[in-house]
């Protein structure tokens, strides 16, 4: 049989099954009884174990409630909730909630943070937003970001062993500024100790001190010595040099050394010298009987005097110098006086002595 005598046998089959399917009738369905569902037949009463394609009943009791736009039901398995939901009561959750963006009036909550919390500005402004905390009768206590930088409205209170650090650095701890900090505009310290400075120094416009030439002025803007002390017109200075130190007054001013509060060796202005009291050289109490108490010769108008016992042998002596005798006698003489200048000179007595 060739390939085209089976193709017509095929189709000649075909046709005879279409005709039977046609002329056979279909077998009536028997009409709905108690405890049975054909087709589209629901009469109403329970129905139990309900099953098809999309439903299994499985309820032993009353457990779902369907009304006009209202399902009641105790608990609900859902895997996914497509469109907008709107719950008008309480929600509570017992397992974790995932949301890709979480919108809230007011949250009442103890939070657990364990990643970023990230403040996105409305309208593209970020001042004031942060953490407030409001207690009825209070002021607002905030942390917040304002202008240019984090306003916190309270005092921050750090650990006694915590720093604040910038850039790794710390610059300030309990008990020490940091090694960076350079500037600042202190008015009012406490005990300072073991203070050290470089450069200019300042201290209430009253001491300064000149780094560049190495002077201290007190009272005075531009001291003119390596230390100086000014009022009004007068200055008074204290200038070493190589090997000469200067002390005095700077300026046309007595000059006064005290004690007791009392004027002692006054300097006049135009170098006078007034000494208040008894003056000793190379003594160390001067008596009180006399003005001048010396422990050696004394020279005045060039010509000396001297106490010895007897005339000088040695040493260059001028005429007119005069030595008195320590132990003067009756009938004696008071002592000597230098006639010829020379070494030791030509001496001769004087001052007859009554007998």
């Amino acid at each position: 049989m060739s390939q085209i005598d089976n193709i017509r046998q095929g189709l000649a089959h075909l046709a005879t099954s279409v005709e039977t399917i046609a002329n056979t009738q279909a077998q009536e369905l028997p009409p709905a009884t108690v405890n049975s569902i054909s087709g589209n037949a629901i009469h109403g009463g329970k129905i139990t174990l309900l099953r098809s394609t999309g439903i299994r009943d499985n309820a032993s009791r009353t457990s779902l409630l369907v009304e006009d736009d209202l399902i009641t039901v105790g608990s609900a398995d859902i895997d996914n909730v497509i469109g907008d939901l709107d719950v008008s009561g309480n929600l509570n959750i017992q397992g974790s909630l995932t949301a890709g963006s979480l919108h809230v009036e007011e949250l009442s909550s103890t939070q657990k943070v364990t990643q970023n919390i990230d403040f996105i500005a409305q309208g593209g402004s970020l001042d004031m937003m942060g953490m407030q905390w409001r207690k009825e009768g209070e002021a607002t206590k905030q942390i917040v970001w304002r202008g240019d930088r984090f306003y916190v409205s309270n005092t921050v209170d750090l650990h006694r062993n915590a720093v604040i650090e910038i850039d790794n650095i710390p610059v300030l701890s309990a008990d020490r500024l940091g090694v960076t900090v350079k500037h600042s505009e202190l008015e009012n310290v406490g005990t300072l100790n073991n203070l050290r400075t470089s450069g200019d120094l300042t201290i209430d416009d009253f001491i300064t001190y000149d780094s560049g030439m190495m002077r201290l002025g007190i009272g005075s803007e531009a001291a003119n010595a390596q230390l100086s002390v000014s009022s009004n017109e007068a200055e008074f200075v204290v200038d070493p040099d190589f090997d000469h130190v200067r002390v005095g007054a700077y300026t046309t001013s007595k000059m006064s050394l005290l004690t007791d509060n009392k004027e002692r060796i006054v300097i006049k202005e135009q170098g006078g010298v007034e000494v208040k009291g008894t003056l000793g050289i190379k003594v160390t109490y001067p008596g009180e009987d006399v003005d001048l108490q010396v422990a050696g010769a004394i020279r005045f108008q060039d010509k000396k005097m001297a106490v010895a016992n007897e005339l000088p042998t040695t040493g260059n002596h001028n005429q007119g110098d005069i030595i008195y005798d320590t132990n003067p006698v009756a009938g004696g003489y008071l002592g000597w006086v230098c006639i010829t200048s020379g070494t030791p000179g030509t001496w001769k007595r004087f001052g007859k002595i009554e007998e």
